[in-house]
């Protein structure tokens, strides 16, 4: 994958999407492939959103996981769609690749009943413990392990 100053940077690497097949928005985002164990559906698309403080997961997926009766620290965030409550949640995923090595990590999820909205991976709790690289004109996404 990617090296930097002779060393391996990345891991993995995964075509990502401009557009989300089920919800349509007018502009271009980035869309990658990730999974969670135990969840039998396969990937998930998720909103890659550095601007986003935590990482949110579409309420469908959050019941499937048995997110909305687990412990986590209570708190409220700010969306587009309005001030949720809701609580940080630990949960493994993996960022799935199609060349190199998947990788198994933890994320810190905000889990709400009042979310309404796409799956989409937040700085805080996740992107900011990874390396990651993007090739926009070929919709490459490139991850790793934090150094």
């Amino acid at each position: 994958m990617l090296v930097l100053g002779g060393e391996r940077f990345t891991s993995g690497r995964s075509k990502f999407l401009d557009n989300h097949p089920r919800f349509q928005e007018p502009t271009a985002k980035i869309f990658v492939k990730i999974a969670f164990p135990g969840l039998d559906d396969g990937a998930v698309l998720a909103q890659l959103d550095t601007g986003a403080a935590y990482s949110m997961l579409e309420p469908a997926i959050s019941e499937a996981l048995g997110l909305f009766d687990r412990e986590g620290k209570t708190t409220r965030i700010s969306t587009r769609l309005g001030t949720l409550s809701g609580r940080l949640i630990r949960i493994p995923l993996i960022l799935a690749a199609d060349e190199g090595i998947s990788l198994d990590v933890e994320g810190t999820f905000f889990v709400s009943r009042e979310w309404r909205g796409i799956t989409f991976l937040g700085y805080v709790g996740l992107l900011d413990r990874l390396r990651i690289a993007l090739d926009s004109p070929s919709n490459l996404f490139y991850f790793g392990e934090g150094g």
